[in-house]
This record gives structure tokens, sequence and C-alpha cells, in this order.
């Protein structure tokens, strides 16, 4: 209980008994990681309140216990609490704004962690209206590093950079929690552009942040290093206790991948069943997705395919076209392993348009190499707007002239050019167009 409920102890009942526990709650949630703690204390909380006939402390401690509930993975229990107080709160039960945005917000931040992103899209921008209503800043900052995590999850990444290096300009001088978690959002963005010297140092100023270890773990992942991978994910799973379900199922996949990487098989099994173990519990789509993709690691080929086409089914019912994308990228991965060549370099085609789209650098790389494999031209397949924008480098345009044509910015058709120029191993537009010609791409 610390001191300061210590020293409550000594005093006949109040309120502040109550926001004491409200306080307890925030904190076992969010450095603690202990839903369990949290839950207890929300529901006492409450119970101070129902005593006293504090309406509005009654409803902050059942929106605590409600994203309680679901971090430890009752999602429809812990939804249906949290769906209440929100109710009670917009219907002024909660006269403070600040707790009324902060029930909000933690409904917000439950829809986040099942990766129900379309609801959690919609309720940041009723929140950010009340914000702007009420001139409450620190709670739209908080509210906009909630909507950029949307935002990367849906795949919209320029508005997702837009969102957090605004609230990180904004918060430059603060030592706020949320400034942290917009440094490790925007740290979790480069590192799937492939700017991997930026997310190191961005990860760098979050080291305890769970975010930010297992973004370290994937880079050393991907640098060639499952050991020292290993290593770092396995601290962080240690460190997060078994009842913060949620909090463990992000990190869970690529702990099942790092650990079959460095040899170690039985504990990459015993992972990839705690995460279906929790997709079933909860039974978002989102961690199914997650949960098959897991079981594909650890199964042979032919089992792994199956799994992985149903990954990609369900990512692709969540809106999380990041994960569709990377999940085919392994699916393809599956099928060249079984010699299915064709589906291969279908499921690369369509990994591809998105990842170019977004400019993954990393999983763009892994495609490529793929690519080649799959017996790909040049280095890997054109995506369709690719194709598109080569077509009319062949006619002559030039990327204004594209730009135009596309209604896309100049930025947007160079970079094509670029990404094509690659791809086919040429070294001019001429050269891109006349290959493409000889080779029958359009």
């Amino acid at each position: 209980m610390g001191a300061g409920g210590a020293l409550l102890e000594e005093l006949d009942e109040s309120a502040e008994h109550g926001w004491h526990a409200v306080r307890e709650a925030e904190l076992a949630i969010e450095v603690g990681h202990d839903p369990v703690r949290a839950l207890l204390a929300g529901e006492r909380a409450s119970a101070v309140a129902r005593r006293l006939g504090l309406g509005d402390l009654e409803v902050v401690g059942l929106a605590l216990q409600g994203l309680a509930m679901t971090c430890a993975g009752d999602i429809q229990g812990g939804m249906a609490r949290l769906d209440a107080s929100v109710a009670a709160a917009t219907s002024g039960d909660v006269p403070d704004p600040m707790w009324m945005g902060k029930v909000c917000c933690w409904l917000i931040v439950a829809c986040n962690q099942n990766k129900d992103v379309t609801r959690a899209a919609d309720w940041c921008r009723r929140v950010e209206a009340i914000c702007t209503e009420r001139d409450l800043a620190p709670l739209f900052n908080v509210c906009r590093i909630q909507y950029a995590s949307v935002q990367v999850a849906r795949g919209s990444w320029r508005e997702a950079e837009q969102e957090l290096t605004g609230v990180l300009d904004r918060l430059s001088a603060s030592r706020r929690a949320s400034r942290l978690e917009a440094v490790v959002q925007l740290g979790e963005l480069r590192r799937r552009q492939g700017r991997l010297d930026e997310a190191e140092a961005l990860f760098a100023q979050a080291e305890f942040h769970p975010a930010a270890i297992a973004g370290r773990a994937r880079m050393q992942m991907s640098g060639g290093d499952p050991a020292a991978a290993w290593t770092t994910i396995r601290g962080l799973l240690e460190w997060l206790p078994k009842d913060s379900r949620l909090a463990r199922a992000d990190v869970l996949l690529p702990a099942v991948l790092v650990a079959q990487a460095a040899g170690h098989e039985d504990a990459a099994r015993l992972l990839a069943a705690e995460l279906r173990q929790t997709a079933e519990l909860t039974g978002t789509p989102s961690l199914m997705a997650t949960a098959s993709a897991a079981d594909a690691a650890v199964a042979p080929p032919d089992a792994a395919v199956s799994l992985l086409t149903e990954a990609v089914r369900r990512f692709s019912a969540a809106d999380l076209r990041f994960d569709e994308a990377h999940t085919r990228l392994a699916l393809a991965e599956a099928l060249l392993a079984t010699g299915d060549r064709s589906a291969a370099r279908r499921h690369l085609a369509l990994a591809t348009e998105v990842l170019d789209e977004l400019s993954a650098g990393d999983d763009l790389a892994r495609a490529r190499r793929l690519a080649d494999a799959a017996g790909m031209p040049a280095g890997g397949p054109l995506s369709a707007r690719e194709r598109e924008v080569l077509r009319l480098v062949s006619q002559g345009m030039s990327n204004h002239e594209i730009a135009a044509s596309l209604v896309l910015s100049e930025h947007t058709v160079h970079r094509h050019v670029a990404n094509i120029l690659t791809k086919l191993g040429q070294t001019s537009r001429t050269g891109a167009a006349s290959y493409a010609i000889q080779a029958g791409l359009f």
C-alpha cells in the first residue's frame, strides 16, 4: 500500500482513501504491469465511493477495474466496465474534465491493447473534441499518442509520424510519462521503416519500457544476433507478470521467433502455447492471428502454410495492414519450402505493394531476398503502383507529370522511381523502361 496508504489507515474513511486507491491502481497498470493488484485497488476505490456517496470516484474506480481486467485478458468483462464508466463520465457523473478525459483514455488504451483499431480511432476523435472544447492540453497529448499508435497499427505511417513528432515538439521540455510513450512509439515506427540508428537512439531514451526492450530484441534478431535477442527478450518476459496477459502477448510472437532462431525450440513451443492460450481467452481476431503465426513458426512447412494463411485472413479482417503484409512474407517463405513457387510469388507481390507504400525498409529487403528465391525478375516484384509509374516513365513523362496524372506528390513518385530502379537493377529511367518492355512487365 505504501507510506501514503499507511498514513491514511490511521484516519477515518474519507474521499482521500478512495483516490489513493485510484493512484495505486494506475501505478500497478502503468509501472508494475500488475492487473491483479490494479483490479483490487480499483474495487477498493469503488467500495469507498459507494459508502461515502462519491459518484465520480465510483466511476473512476470502475474504469480502472475494466482496464485491469482487459490487461489480464478478460476483454468482454473489462470492456463492459469501461463502456459503463465512459457512459457515466460523459453524461455528467464525473464533473472534473481531467478525470472524465482519463476514463475515456483508458477505454482507448484497452482498445489499442486488444487491437480494436476502428473503435480506438473513433474514441480518439471523441476525446480530442473534448480536449479542444475544454482546453485540456496534457490530455490532448495523451490522446494524440494513442491515436498515433492506432495509425501505426493500421499502416497510416505518415499520419502517425506527424502526430508523434508534433507531440514530442510540444513536450520537448517535459518529463511526463506521456512523452516517454511517444518516444517509444516513434522508435517502433522507425524500426519498421528500417531507420535503425534512429530507432536505437529512441529506444535508448526509454530504456526500461517493454516496447523499447522488445524493439531492441527485434533489431538484434534482424541484425543476425539471435543469441543476444533471446537474452534481451527472455529478460523482458521474466519481468512481465504472467497475469499481464496482453502486455506479454505483445512480445510473445517475436519471442517465439527469436527462441527458435537461437536454438531454444522447447522454449519457443512453450511461448507459442502461452500465446495461443491468451488468444483463445480473448477471442480477438488480431491475437488469434498472432497465435497462428507463432504456431506456424514451430510447425513443419505444410502445417505452417495453413496456419499462416489463417493469420493473414485474420489480420486483414482486423484492418492491420502491416501485420498482414509482414505475415504474407512468412507465408511466402513457407510456400517456397513446400515447392509452391506460384503461390509464393502471389503473396510476395501483395506484401511488397503494401510494404513499398509504407517504406518498410527491413521487410522490403526480406521481400526482395524471397523474390530472388522464388525466381522473380531482377531482385523482386514490382507493386501495382510501381508498374503504373513505370508505364508512365516509359511514355517519357517527368516525375511532375506522373504525379499530376496519378494524383500523388512528386516526393512519392521520386521514391517509386528509385525503388523501381533498385528492383530492376537499372541505373536510368530509360534503362528501366527498356527492361520492362523487353520483359513484358506491362
